[in-house]
């Protein structure tokens, strides 16, 4: 950093150790200028939340406050809008969220998902035009959206 002229923001620098606790380093400490670095255990970077055992719980936990803003408003507009304009809403405030970095933090296991997959139903419904106590029908949803394929995280 010195021979390339850079600064660092020592605020806004912390390290993380990431693994199994039993295997990490209990008196571990990263100074860099004589000032020492804070460690976290949940960091954000380029928008994925990445926790120190790589469980994704963070991410996941963001993902259910970004789909229960968008729940709300999808009950609100959908007497206003059309099918194809819920369509483009659900893909531009929804739908891109949920595929930002999927490669990374996409295989976690089906109990990590399930709470946020009920706030997705609850979006699909009200898509549908359908009472938020429906069961969702993963066909009829299909033919009433008019989609090609049906996004199923279950």
């Amino acid at each position: 950093m010195r021979f390339n002229k850079l600064s660092l923001n020592h605020s806004k620098t912390s390290y993380m150790l990431i693994g199994p606790r039993r295997k990490r380093l209990h008196d571990f400490t990263v100074k860099i200028n004589e000032k020492t670095i804070s460690q976290t255990n949940s960091t954000k970077y380029l928008g994925v939340y990445i926790d120190d055992k790589v469980t994704w719980s963070d991410h996941i936990t963001n993902l259910e406050k970004t789909i229960s803003r968008s729940v709300g408003i999808f009950y609100r507009t959908r007497h206003y809008l059309n099918k194809r304009a819920l369509k483009s809403l659900y893909f531009s405030i929804v739908y891109s969220h949920l595929q930002y970095a999927i490669g990374a933090w996409g295989g976690v296991g089906k109990t990590s998902l399930r709470r946020w997959n009920v706030l997705h139903n609850k979006i699909i419904r009200a898509m549908a035009y359908s009472s938020f106590r429906s069961k969702l029908d993963p066909l009829k949803i299909l033919t009433s959206l008019k989609w090609m394929a049906y996004i199923s995280w279950r």
